[in-house]
């Protein structure tokens, strides 16, 4: 490890902050000063009040949530003892589900993983969260799926309210009448700006939809990773491994078609040059002599792969079978023994 001190961030609320997280902390409170004086004012009576309740709830569930998930401290359990000065016993310095970090210099959870941003291991690492400048891992992520999903509903009961506003504010523009929805506009704090107030609501609508896609996306893919067991870390040292074996399948390919078109030309075969050209385009994988070539000797080994394992199978069980074979005749022996030692002796009291 360097001799250079590093700086170990405890939380998101320690420097070194950045455009991300501070832009999430302005268009937050943005949001809702948005509703609160361009689109709450331009509702009925009977429907601003019970709208303003929903949207300020989530608006304030999600500022709740984002903070909790910021101020917590994601570092591994191993790491946290070692601050608070406890010491190791030999046990746990030996146990089986930890493992040394030379970056933290102490033993960690097997499943920690060492962050470079935060300059410490994570516990059930799942990913750095930019927006909230803090580690996500085992101690915060469900806060954080928590803030995900109440900023979700945020968004969209935002966009739900705007989308109304918008469309009620030009219903009748066709007759050149007035909606109640403009006169509201027009009366606004007596500014007779209806346009303006319209248009406010109308770019800050463009905002929440496009957020709200985002948004939505990283959703969903945590609610799959949910679903399979993964944290973003593992799914994404999965898709890389996965990544690299296609790679390797390409070049292999590759190879083999370079080798068969030298091949053709050696033969003068225009006819087998072309197929393997043609077969190497993209969109045309179905008539690759190649692939269906490799897809054959593949075929084949799984084939010869699983009669090897039905022959071990079929020699455990025969190996099994005279084991219990030779044990049986064994327990027959013993018995006959028995029987034969105690005949003799009732043949000696007699």
């Amino acid at each position: 490890m360097s001799s250079e001190k590093v700086h170990v961030r405890s939380n998101g609320c320690m420097k070194p902050y950045n455009w991300m997280q501070v832009g999430t902390w302005i268009l937050l409170p943005l949001l809702l000063l948005q509703f609160f004086f361009f689109a709450s004012p331009l509702l009925p009576l009977a429907a601003s009040i019970p709208c303003s309740i929903v949207v300020f709830f989530f608006g304030i569930l999600t500022a709740y949530k984002a903070i909790k998930t910021t101020i917590t401290d994601p570092a591994d359990s191993h790491l946290q003892k070692k601050k608070q000065g406890a010491n190791f016993t030999d046990e746990e310095k030996a146990e089986k589900e930890a493992r040394y970090c030379h970056h933290c210099e102490s033993n960690v959870n097997n499943n920690a993983v060492h962050c470079n941003i935060c300059h410490k291991c994570i516990e059930g690492y799942d990913h750095h969260c930019k927006w909230l400048n803090n580690c996500i891992g085992k101690k915060n992520y469900q806060l954080f799926f928590d803030t995900l999903v109440s900023l979700n509903l945020f968004l969209v009961s935002q966009s739900a309210v705007l989308i109304g506003i918008i469309v009620a504010f030009f219903v009748g523009w066709d007759d050149g009448q007035t909606s109640s929805t403009e006169q509201r506009a027009i009366d606004w704090f007596g500014a007779n700006q209806p346009n303006v107030v319209i248009g406010l609501n109308l770019g800050f609508l463009t905002i929440d939809l496009i957020s709200e896609w985002l948004i939505l996306q990283l959703l969903f893919f945590h609610l799959s990773l949910r679903r399979k067991g993964l944290t973003t870390y593992q799914y994404i040292i999965k898709l890389n491994e996965t990544n690299r074996i296609k790679a390797k399948h390409q070049r292999q390919i590759n190879d083999r078609r370079a080798h068969h078109i030298k091949k053709a030309n050696e033969e003068g075969n225009s006819w087998e040059k072309m197929k393997l050209v043609v077969g190497g385009w993209k969109g045309c994988g179905c008539i690759d002599p190649i692939r269906k070539e490799m897809k054959e000797e593949d075929e084949a080994a799984k084939v010869a792969a699983a009669k090897a394992a039905s022959r071990r199978s079929e020699m455990e069980s025969i190996t099994n079978d005279d084991s219990s074979d030779g044990n049986a005749k064994e327990d027959d022996n013993v018995r006959g023994s028995g029987i034969y030692i105690h005949s003799q002796g009732n043949g000696a009291s007699s």
